[in-house]
Parts: structure tokens; sequence; C-alpha cells
């Protein structure tokens, strides 16, 4: 799982994010969520993410104790910023719950640390091109996309991990009978 995070931070992005960022950690868990999904990663790492249907969609807390090894390793940085952008603000409001004033507009942003930089050029050199070719075609398609199309698309693509979703018909409307 560290590693599959320090691959998606360390690929080239499109052009709303900067290499080595990732902003939010709805965004983050997302993005692992779909390299487990629609690339071969489950063939190269060993730690299945074991995602399951939660509150706000497809949820592993293994990401999250990833992330803090990261940062206890001093690989990646992790640190609660105020929103810049709508996305970041519906994510507080929606997900993290921005009703403490305190709290409203705040969101985790990740980015990797020199070290984590050269722990990411070492793993270049030992996954398979396949692999790291579908991680950046994955972090180019959907890291210039607002939060909450990322979302919906995971929503709509992977419906059956909605079924616990508390915020499911927010992005997919009602559901009919």
């Amino acid at each position: 799982m560290d590693d599959a995070i320090v691959l998606l931070l360390g690929s080239e992005p499109g052009q709303q994010e900067r290499r080595g960022e990732i902003r939010g950690i709805t965004r983050l868990e997302k993005l692992v969520f779909l390299m487990d999904k629609e690339t071969s990663a489950e063939e190269y790492f060993t730690e299945d993410p074991e995602f399951e249907a939660y509150n706000f969609g497809p949820f592993s807390s293994k990401v999250y104790k990833a992330v803090d090894t990261l940062v206890e390793a001093g690989l990646v940085e992790d640190s609660a910023q105020l929103s810049r952008t709508d996305d970041d603000m519906w994510e507080s409001e929606k997900l993290i719950g921005g009703d403490d004033e305190s709290n409203a507009f705040r969101t985790r942003n990740f980015r990797l640390t020199p070290l984590g930089q050269e722990y990411f050029d070492a793993l270049q050199q030992e996954l398979p091109a396949k692999l790291l070719q579908q991680t950046q075609k994955l972090r180019k398609q959907f890291s210039g996309w607002p939060l909450r199309d990322l979302v919906r698309y995971v929503y709509q693509k992977y419906e059956s991990y909605t079924s616990k979703s508390l915020i499911r018909d927010d992005i997919l409307g009602p559901r009919r009978i």
C-alpha cells in the first residue's frame, strides 16, 4: 500500500496539480481505489487495500495507515491547510464535517519529501514499465478533475461500493424504484 501511494504521488499529474503532490485525503483514497481497480497494481503489490462500501463510497483503513507510516518514515509530508478551491470546501463540508468553524475549510495535502522522491526514483527502477505507464495515465486522467467529479466517476462505475454511502443521493441523485 505504501508503494502505491508513493507511486501515485511521484507520477506526473495533469495540469491542475504539481508532481509529488495530491490535494485531499478523499482524492488520494479514490486514486488508490482506481489504481487498484483500473491498473495491474494488484499483480505487483503484496498488500490488498481491502476496499469496502462505507459512508463516502469505497473506503480502506489501510490507505490512512499507509499515509501515517509514510509520514513517520519521512517520505511524505501531510499538512492540513486552508482550502483554496471549492472542491476542497466541498470535501470539508460533506466528507469531514465542516460544521465546526475552525475546521470548516481544511484539507489534508500530501507531498513527497526529498527522501520520498528518492524512494519514488528507486521504485521506478524496480517496477515493470507497464504499471508505471498505467499509473501515469491514471494520474494524468484524474488529477485535474474537481473532487466532486472524481467521486461521481467512482460512484457511477463502481456502484456496489456506494451501498452504505451517506452522500450517494447527493452525488448520483435519488434511487429510482
